[in-house]
């Protein structure tokens, strides 16, 4: 039974505990209320149906003290976007109703230029009570692409309009008509851009309105200092926490697939140090910036440590400015992570920044799979397959002869990485998403010239293990209304999809691929519905990482997969009963069922005897020869106790037979490893990851009990040696 982590939260005196609570909880209220108002007045599907958008409230210094449950790495743009103003217009008049726009990567410190920030200061009387923002993906801000996602560009200046902080869009609540007409002339879908305007605009203004309330109602003085406690109460939990996990440096390595432009694959590394009740994430060693589309701003590399770090330390912290005051960020200026002019950024976010999201995961990993309380230690976890997989469509509507751009936000389909308790959630979205939402099928139809053929489960993407990892999905569609679009794809986690934990399997990867003249035209007018088996085609075109000015024809169908989750624990070390479950809800066949996790079924039931021997038979593969010791028929198989080696005074031992693996440093020294090139060793688990032209270069290297061969750890290593890297 889990202890609850306990946490010293003693007020200073003078202070009082229900007052705090409800100006916290009013602050809750009026982000989430800013939100609603954004939703109300956008018509665009990004905002209404896939929330892919935050709103958030600062001090006048630009300290974060209330913040949306939406989109977790704004976190870091917003705030640096709100910093950076504060400081280029200093000294510059500022009345009640200013609202100012900006959207730049490198000035401004946005995640990409689609996601623009509205920024409004907040006046009680004369005096600055602090600034509302909000933040949106927007569908088109000019450049050489349509909907912002420039796999081709070169630098920034082609990707598209880009607004520094300080441009004034609203002056004293009426818009600058000099900037609109700017702003307009240089996008490709004015009518919905300006209404997206508006909706940030209104977003604010209701936040305004409501915190000139809140002051009113409390005092300013009050308000004020009940903010700053908030701050203070956040760091302390989190320090506190901090303290239950083992002090030690612990190092891990992701890396983006594919700059846009060449295969390759670019290193994110990472240096944790804890120390006490402080941490440092140190980046160096991290690729440099690219000329493609993959780098990562810096507000976005904040935003993406904090959309890991918040989840495993702080899952019922208010979120606020303090709760990071205990995590120190180095990067190095010009890389991957930390990119300056001319560098592009158009994608960064989605592929580099997830990659943050995922090796700070691992760092995590390492370093409380040791803690001596429970509770802690079961914050472990299996990677999120955590990259966005887009698809962005544009062209012209056949009977009204309206442009159109379709960003569809079926890309956040990707499954979580499995729990110590639990299997991942499915289509779950990025660790970053924390209300991420599927737009509805009727929806895209309604609104663009789409027909979906199907939209399922991708089989193909879980992590096996104990607790398997949430699968993504898989979706195909055909035009409907119009005659071609241009297609812009990325695909950033397919050839190094994410690791499980605890000798939980890696999950399954993300792809696009047209099928050039099939039959579906002819299948739809006889009355038949198109199914993958029933469609006929002359080539179907599976699609780079990433590719943007292809063309999707009336004969076409596209088809885009989605990355699943990795695992939890040895895949042997599963529920019998839940396997039989997966197969009933054909989550898996019968045949990985056996073959994977062991299991053998007689008409649907577990035969025990045969699962028995069949798990036997597998061990006895992995090791080459029948293993010393038996695991015992009452083994831990849930939690973090079940899967990974402890040490004690006499060294290490398996967790699963008890059997010592030495007294090295660390617990594999005592283990058995082999490894194997990734595509193909995860094809045989049945899961689908893209291959690398070099098959050797993305190993899967899996560590085994040398004593009952439960599978400890199965992680991808990419040899750092072969010139593709970074090249």
């Amino acid at each position: 039974m889990n202890t609850p982590v306990t946490t010293a939260s003693t007020l200073p005196e003078g202070y009082d505990a229900v007052t705090l609570e409800v100006i916290r909880m009013r602050l809750d209220s009026i982000v989430e209320e800013m939100g609603n108002a954004m939703i109300r007045s956008s018509g665009s599907p990004v905002i209404t149906e896939s929330g892919d958008f935050n709103t958030a409230l600062f001090d006048p210094t630009g300290k974060i003290f209330g913040y949306s449950d939406y989109v977790q790495f704004h976190i870091g743009s917003g705030g640096v976007a709100v910093r950076n103003l504060v400081e280029v217009i200093k000294g510059e008049p500022l009345y009640p109703g200013d609202a100012f726009i900006c959207n730049d990567p490198h000035t401004a410190g946005a995640s990409h230029p689609p996601d623009t920030n509205v920024i409004s200061p907040i006046f009680v009387g004369d005096d600055l009570v602090g600034w509302a923002q909000s933040q949106a993906h927007l569908l088109d801000v000019g450049g050489m692409t349509p909907g912002g996602f420039a796999p081709g560009a070169y630098d920034c200046y082609s990707e598209a309009l880009r607004l520094p902080p300080g441009v004034k869009v609203f002056e004293k609540g009426q818009p600058v008509e000099a900037i609109k007409r700017l702003l307009l002339n240089n996008v490709r879908v004015p009518g919905p851009f300006w209404n997206d305007v508006r909706s940030l605009v209104a977003s604010n203004n209701t936040g305004i309105r409501r915190v000139q309330d809140t002051v009113r109602e409390f005092g300013l003085e009050a308000f004020r200092e009940y903010v700053r406690l908030g701050f203070q109460l956040g760091e302390q939990v989190v320090r506190e926490r901090l303290r239950l996990v083992p002090d030690g440096v612990f190092v891990a390595d992701e890396w983006t697939e594919h700059n846009g432009h060449v295969n390759g694959l670019y290193r994110i590394h990472c240096t944790m140090t804890k120390h006490g009740d402080q941490v440092t994430f140190d980046f160096t060693g991290t690729s440099p910036q690219t000329n493609g589309f993959v780098n990562c701003s810096y507000g976005a590399t904040i935003g993406s440590v904090a959309s890991a770090v918040v989840p495993i330390l702080a899952w019922d912290v208010p979120f606020n400015e303090g709760v990071m005051t205990a995590f120190d960020v180095i990067t190095e200026s010009g890389s991957l992570i930390d990119p300056v002019p001319p560098a592009p950024i158009s994608n960064g976010h989605l592929t580099t920044g997830a990659r943050v999201s995922r090796v700070v995961t691992k760092c995590m990993n390492q370093a409380i799979e040791s803690a001596a309380d429970e509770v802690i230690r079961n914050r472990t976890q299996g990677i999120w397959a955590d990259s966005w997989t887009g698809g962005i469509s544009a062209g012209t509507v056949t009977a009204s002869g309206e442009y159109f751009v379709f960003f569809n936000m079926d890309g956040g389909g990707m499954g979580q990485g499995a729990q110590p308790y639990s299997d991942g959630l499915d289509c779950s979205g990025m660790m970053t998403q924390i209300n991420n939402t599927l737009p509805d099928v009727e929806m895209n139809e309604m609104l663009y010239p789409v027909l979906y053929l199907w939209k399922r489960l991708n089989g193909a993407s879980m992590g096996h293990g104990m607790h398997r990892g949430g699968v993504g999905h898989e979706f195909a569609w055909k035009l409907h209304g119009a005659e071609s679009v241009v297609q812009t794809v990325f695909a950033p986690t397919g050839q190094v999809p994410p690791d499980g934990y605890g000798g939980g399997l890696p999950g399954g990867g993300s792809g696009h691929a047209i099928w050039r003249d099939t039959n579906v035209a002819d299948l739809l007018d006889g009355d038949r519905w198109p199914t993958e088996d029933g469609l006929t085609t002359g080539n179907r075109q599976q699609l780079e990482v990433n590719e943007q000015d292809l063309t999707v024809g009336p004969r076409d169908v596209f088809v885009q997969w989605v990355a699943g989750g990795g695992g939890y624990g040895d895949p042997l070390l599963r529920d019998p009963e839940a396997v039989a479950r997966d197969v009933a809800d054909r989550y898996v066949s019968a045949s990985t069922g056996a073959d994977v996790y062991g299991v053998v079924l007689v008409e649907g039931r577990v035969d025990a005897a045969a699962t028995e021997a069949r798990r036997a038979e597998l061990r006895r593969a992995r090791l080459g020869t029948d293993p010393a010791r038996a695991v015992p028929a009452d083994a831990v198989r849930t939690g973090a106790d079940a899967c990974t080696p402890r040490r004690s005074a006499s060294g290490w031992a398996c967790p699963v037979c008890t059997a010592p693996l030495g007294d090295g440093d660390t617990w594999a020294e005592g283990a058995r490893t082999t490894e194997s090139a990734a595509d193909a060793r995860l094809a045989a688990y049945g899961v689908r990851a893209r291959p690398h032209p070099d098959p050797q270069l993305i190993r899967l290297e899996e560590t085994v009990c040398p004593h009952c061969a439960t599978l400890l750890d199965a992680r991808l290593r990419v040899d750092t040696t072969e010139a593709v890297v970074n090249p």
